[in-house]
């Protein structure tokens, strides 16, 4: 009888002791970024090689500005993923997407990213404000911010826009996820591109 109790307790408690063991391991971390997108995607809106602009300041939710990826959950209600984080920092990503896509779609290698100072003559800075920027796995993403452009002495603000775009996902990866943020941070670039675009380089004693 006692051998056939330690026979069972055996049978029950070593796939416990398994299953236990595989529930413990932590999921194995992703690292994402939004990154630059190849330029056939991005066709230049203009050819301005002589304008010298600025990307940043950029004002930042504290919610956001941490090394996991958020996701909404519920109206006033966010998510971490521990195992889904940003490669860099999600702060860092935005400025140097901005960046890249103006220098693309205005035709000019004269852009820098705060907090880098340009080492060419400086136009404009664009100065970013966003208030929003997470959404939910397999629904959309949503981008919610304002851009300024200002001279580059930073007194006077030539344009002033709200943006609230809503993108949705592809699937409920967290990849996908990641490229609607970028697909909607792309269409707020152009936006900014295209007002860029109509500025005149400012006259020499302007700057």
């Amino acid at each position: 009888m006692m051998r056939n109790r330690t026979g069972l307790l055996r049978a029950v408690v070593l796939p416990a002791l398994l299953a236990a063991g595989c529930l413990g391991r932590s999921p194995a971390m992703q690292f994402f970024t939004l990154g630059a997108i190849a330029s056939d995607e991005t066709p230049a809106l203009a050819t301005r090689p002589d304008l010298g602009v600025a990307v940043g300041p950029i004002e930042f939710p504290r919610y956001l500005d941490r090394p996991e990826i958020v996701t909404r959950d519920g109206a006033h209600r966010v998510a971490l993923s521990n195992a889904n984080r940003w490669a860099g920092s999600l702060r860092g990503d935005i400025l140097h997407v901005v960046a890249d896509d103006l220098g693309q779609l205005l035709g000019t290698a004269r852009v820098v990213s705060f907090p880098n100072e340009p080492s060419f003559r400086l136009d404009y800075r664009v100065l970013l404000d966003f208030r929003e920027f997470e959404g939910v796995p397999g629904e959309s993403v949503t981008l919610r911010a304002r851009w300024t452009v200002v001279s580059a002495a930073g007194e006077n603000a030539l344009a002033v826009e709200e943006v609230h775009l809503i993108e949705p996902t592809a699937s409920a990866s967290f990849e996908d996820l990641v490229a609607a943020q970028r697909a909607a941070l792309g269409t707020m670039n152009r936006a900014i591109a295209a007002r860029l675009a109509t500025l005149p380089v400012p006259a020499a004693g302007a700057r």
